[in-house]
């Protein structure tokens, strides 16, 4: 008996075919499922590596070994079984044209499904990708990051004082059209991360760093600037200012013109002046924009006192105005005041920023939001286009304005805007936080997953972003992961239940969802806690018209949005271009809803708002 007889025999033929096509198709679920749970290239190595290991045991077994009706048998003990060769040979090649059949149905799964995906989601990445490089390719080397200076001074309490040295440089060069400079909450975060220069400028993708470090003694100060290229860690240019304290602020000034003139920039207006500002002011405004970054807790709280204190030290300091009204409008937010009096000083606040800070780009921004809440989106837009006209390198007012273009249901500006705004600060939680909320909005082919990562970065450095991602969790298919998204839920249940009775309504858990939409109900009719989930009678509404939507229940949406109160406050909830409505939207009463509240799609597709940015 030859050879290939013999094998054919033993059915080793039959088993290196079936171990082969099975062990392709455990490979390719590997691949797929893998990344989903957060297992590395190597463990789809190791597992192609066992497989292939495993092919040489699995036909020495079978060459002297065969399966019997009484279970393996050596194949010398097996004869005595011929009768019912046959039989279980039909058995073999029966399993063979099943895990045949199971490795065609998953590569056309893989090819008709799960490629499309992956196509998409990469398209979207290298979109992303291109967008980036075209606008840093639009400033080339005109590029640097200022790093926080080094605190020399015995006192680690002056820490403050000398983040708002860098910081004020920050801000002088940022008023350059011609020269990207990235922003505080960014540049600020490799503090004490030992990362070396060069690294530093390729995560930030600039071309130039500026460091240095402060000695404050007495009245006296002494600030060291050095200008570094990033890509060589070669010192372009070094100085010392030595300077009373008073004159600190001629210090900055000049640090910002010799980097400038080193930088051979092309400036289109002459490079503004800092002004003198009271030692403690700063410092204290330093602490209170440090706050706003990360959030947490009380942040309105904790905002407040300090902008206040700052602003009776230095009464024309505009940072300090600004930042308290700021603090102002989420307290309001809060619960911690009322809208009548936040917006009362708000007013005040801004009318003195106004004559303190007339070039500042913040002041078209800030008058945009107003009117933004008073309804007046066109004349919002006419100024939103104003301040990024004058300024393109302040993170919040590229946020607001792309925000501004959610509101108006303008996903493609809003995400270029955005996705400028990460190009210049690219650590800016609170750019990432409406990023993702605009990629949801827009829900191209790759924009859910890729709006689930950038909101997932925001969460690991920040908090508050729980209600968005837990609907983009919803929408991905995804909602049994809801309720991890909520771990503190005793300190959210009412921002919690509308997402878990959507997630249970989705995973067809009908009697919980609605369940939790009735706990909804009955948690929203208790009087308001203060400072914490203070919901007004149209925030109750809009939240259970939310839910009820998704459940399809338009008869209840409807129930609880008209009508509208005769004033509809501000609020996100208002968000008519929030996927989450997507189940009522063709219902006609949809559009007499969207009548009421001003929003009607004529009105707003008749509002221009496409601002230039570097393409």
């Amino acid at each position: 008996m030859s050879l290939y007889q013999e094998l054919k025999r033993r059915n080793v033929i039959r088993v290196a075919t079936a171990y082969v096509v099975a062990a392709w198709l455990i490979i390719q679920v590997v691949e797929t499922i893998f990344p989903a749970f957060g297992f590395t290239d190597r463990a789809v190595r190791i597992a192609v590596i066992v497989l292939g290991i495993g092919f040489v045991p699995a036909v020495a077994a079978a060459w002297v070994f065969e399966w019997t009706p009484e279970g393996l048998k050596r194949d010398a003990e097996a004869g005595q079984y011929a009768d019912s060769k046959p039989l279980r040979a039909r058995s073999f090649d029966r399993a063979i044209i099943v895990i045949l059949v199971l490795a065609v149905s998953f590569f056309a799964f893989d090819k008709f499904v799960l490629a499309p995906e992956r196509a998409a989601e990469r398209e979207a990445e290298v979109a992303e990708e291109a967008k980036s490089g075209a606008i840093t390719g639009f400033y080339g080397d005109r590029s640097i990051a200022v790093l926080p200076f080094d605190n020399l001074s015995s006192d680690p309490e002056q820490a403050y004082f000398v983040d708002g040295v860098a910081e004020e440089i920050l801000n002088l060069l940022a008023h350059i059209r011609d020269l990207r400079v990235i922003s505080r909450s960014s540049s600020f975060a490799f503090r004490g991360q030992g990362l070396e220069i060069p690294d530093i400028a390729e995560r930030l993708n600039v071309a130039h760093v500026l460091e240095g470090s402060v000695r404050r003694s007495g009245n006296r100060v002494r600030v060291t600037a050095q200008l570094i290229e990033a890509r060589t860690d070669t010192h372009l240019w070094s100085k010392t200012y030595e300077r009373e304290l008073d004159n600190v602020f001629q210090i900055q000034d000049e640090i910002a013109a010799d980097v400038t003139k080193n930088l051979e920039i092309n400036l289109l207006k002459p490079l503004p002046h800092s002004r003198n500002v009271h030692p403690e002011a700063y410092a204290l405004v330093q602490q209170v924009s440090q706050i706003y970054q990360v959030r947490g807790e009380n942040t309105a709280a904790r905002m407040y006192p300090l902008a206040k204190r700052a602003l009776e030290l230095d009464p024309d300091y505009p940072e300090a105005i600004k930042w308290l009204s700021a603090a102002e409008f989420m307290r309001a937010t809060d619960g911690l005041t009322t809208w009548e009096e936040a917006l009362a000083h708000i007013e005040l606040l801004d009318a003195r920023y106004a004559e303190l800070a007339p070039d500042s780009g913040y002041l078209e921004a800030g008058k945009g939001w107003q009117l933004e809440r008073a309804g007046k989106l066109e004349q919002a837009a006419s100024l939103y286009l104003q301040s990024l006209e004058k300024e393109l390198t302040d993170s919040e007012q590229l946020r607001w304005a792309g925000r501004f273009a959610l509101l108006i249901g303008k996903t493609n500006v809003a995400v270029r805007i955005l996705e400028h705004a990460v190009a210049i600060d690219p650590l800016n939680h609170q750019v990432r936080r409406v990023l993702s909320q605009a990629l949801m909005y827009r829900g191209a082919p790759g924009d859910y997953r890729r709006a689930i990562d950038v909101r997932e970065q925001y969460l690991a450095a920040a908090s508050g972003g729980q209600p968005y991602y837990s609907m983009l969790l919803i929408l991905t298919g995804e909602p049994e992961q809801v309720a991890g998204v909520w771990d503190d839920a005793d300190e959210y249940w009412k921002q919690a239940l509308p997402y878990l009775a959507m997630a249970d309504y989705t995973m067809g858990k009908v009697d919980e969802a609605h369940a939790n939409l009735a706990r909804l109900e009955s948690m929203l009719a208790e009087p308001p806690d203060p400072g914490k989930n203070a919901w007004n009678e149209w925030d109750q509404r809009i939240t259970i018209a939310t839910v009820a939507a998704w459940f399809g229940d338009a008869d209840k949406a409807f129930a609880h949005l008209m009508p509208p109160p005769e004033k509809v406050p501000y609020t996100d909830r208002l968000d008519i271009h929030n996927p989450v409505w997507r189940e009522i939207r063709d219902d006609p009463r949809w559009q007499e809803f969207r009548a009421a509240i001003g929003m009607s799609a004529e009105r707003l597709d008749a509002i221009e708002f496409d601002p230039w940015l570097p393409e």
